[in-house]
């Protein structure tokens, strides 16, 4: 009796199995990158959103008063709270400029993204 050609049930179903798992793999892997870059385009946005802020604090004519000040922005379809905290500096014509930002939805009260920058009195009003 000849054999005929092919493959037997058992060859196929190794064959299957071999190729979910490798399939379970493959998906798992495209879920993590697509879950890394939505947190990175958010944490981008956010660092936007800080840098915007800080733009504005260093353009002000008036220099900024100590103290803690926030509000909200939308940028790129989302709205962003932002947080500002100014402190007094060792130098006197310095001033701390801490920024936190985070989506103004979040149930997380932690910052997205944060940003810290030294304002300096160059002879404002």
């Amino acid at each position: 009796m000849r054999r005929s050609a092919g493959f037997t049930l058992l060859e196929m179903l190794v064959a299957v199995a071999v190729l979910a798992i490798a399939m379970g793999a493959i998906i798992s892997g495209m879920a993590r990158y697509a879950d890394n870059a939505a947190r990175l385009r958010e944490k981008t946005v956010a660092l936007w959103v800080a840098h915007n802020r800080l733009t504005e604090l260093s353009l002000q004519r008036a220099w900024p008063d100590i103290g803690k000040s926030d509000g909200e922005v939308e940028m790129a379809g989302v709205k962003w709270k932002w947080e500002v905290e100014v402190k007094a500096t060792p130098d006197t014509h310095l001033r701390r400029a801490d920024i936190s930002v985070r989506p103004s939805k979040a149930r997380n009260k932690d910052a997205v993204a944060s940003l810290s920058a030294f304002l300096a009195d160059s002879g404002r009003q």
